[in-house]
């Protein structure tokens, strides 16, 4: 087992070797070797090292690279909370894990040169020099954009999003490369699951955050919480409050598959999924706009009776 100083100094020693570019695991390993001067460093730490970093990320061929460089072309976007004019701090979320992370660890530089470094005291926050924000108001967007290593800031109209087709293709593979670390929470924390994530969906697809898209909170059904329900402390507190558990009996497998698969592709869990489909179902369909208004109910009365009661068309039977 490795000390976590050892770790420390392996990890800041592979991020400034990566930082030009891919490079193949040999090399790296025999330059940090002699960067550190430690014998401990071999393929199996590298290799260790790569599996539990936010910001080194292993490429298919072999090679290792850097989050920061992988993200090269494309755009991250936030949505603004507090007015930017006059600030040095922007508050992040999930949207801009990435350069946050890479801010806290190494160095990150803005366009014009000035760095970007991760906010003191715990603070999800980015913090740059005077006038690195655009003025923006609450509500507006900001597109993050990587370019030749360096991070150009500018203001994103929602108009120009590509649309939801575009934006699902988005969410699919977002949510597939993030449900691959369903509980491995304890080995990497969930903010550099997401981080992970996204590198190696970027990896199949180089061209994912090329046009700015909704911020990735917003694209994802709570990116930080995809294993939550597995919790024994999340178990403990629903069994204290009003819900309930139930099982279907019968269900199709095929039909199981269906509702598993979409669960995934939306990032959430299965019962997750059941329960927002139910919710859907009791409150936004037809029938149930014809059941009148809740409060009109009354156990001597039945929905049957009022005469405002839409009869609902036989089914087809399938042919």
């Amino acid at each position: 087992m490795f000390d976590d100083d050892f770790h420390d100094r392996l990890h800041t020693v592979l991020l400034a070797l990566c930082a030009p570019g891919p490079q193949p695991l040999d090399l790296l390993v025999r330059l940090a070797r002699r960067e550190l001067r430690d014998a401990r460093v071999g393929e199996d730490a590298v290799r260790r090292m790569v599996d539990l970093s936010a910001l080194l990320v292993g490429r298919p061929d072999g090679s290792i690279t850097t989050l920061l460089h992988l993200l090269e072309g494309q755009v991250l976007t936030h949505r603004v909370t507090s007015p930017t004019a006059g600030r040095t701090d922007l508050w992040t979320r999930e949207g801009l894990e990435p350069l946050f992370a890479s801010a806290a660890t190494g160095e990150v530089h803005l366009a014009d040169g000035r760095p970007l470094r991760a906010a003191e005291h715990g603070h999800q926050a980015l913090l740059g020099p005077p006038g690195w924000l655009p003025e923006a108001g609450v509500g507006d967007y900001l597109g993050f954009a990587v370019r030749r290593g360096r991070v150009a800031v500018e203001l994103v109209d929602p108009d120009t999003f590509p649309g939801l087709v575009a934006e699902q293709e988005v969410r699919a593979v977002l949510s597939r490369h993030l449900h691959v670390f369903h509980g491995l929470d304890d080995l990497v924390p969930r903010r550099l699951q997401l981080c992970q994530a996204l590198g190696n969906a970027v990896l199949e697809r180089p061209t994912l955050l090329a046009d700015p898209v909704p911020p990735l909170e917003e694209l994802l059904h709570r990116p930080l919480d995809v294993a939550e329900q597995d919790h024994f402390a999340r178990n403990i507190a629903a069994w204290c409050e009003d819900t309930v558990s139930f099982v279907v009996a019968g269900m199709p497998e095929y039909l199981h598959g269906e509702l598993e698969h979409r669960a995934r592709r939306y990032g959430m869990s299965f019962d997750q999924f059941i329960v927002a489909v139910l919710s859907h179902l009791a409150w936004r369909t037809p029938f149930a706009e014809d059941l009148g208004p809740w409060e009109s109910w009354s156990d001597e009365s039945s929905p049957t009776d009022d005469a405002s009661v839409t009869a609902l068309p036989a089914p087809v039977p399938p042919t």
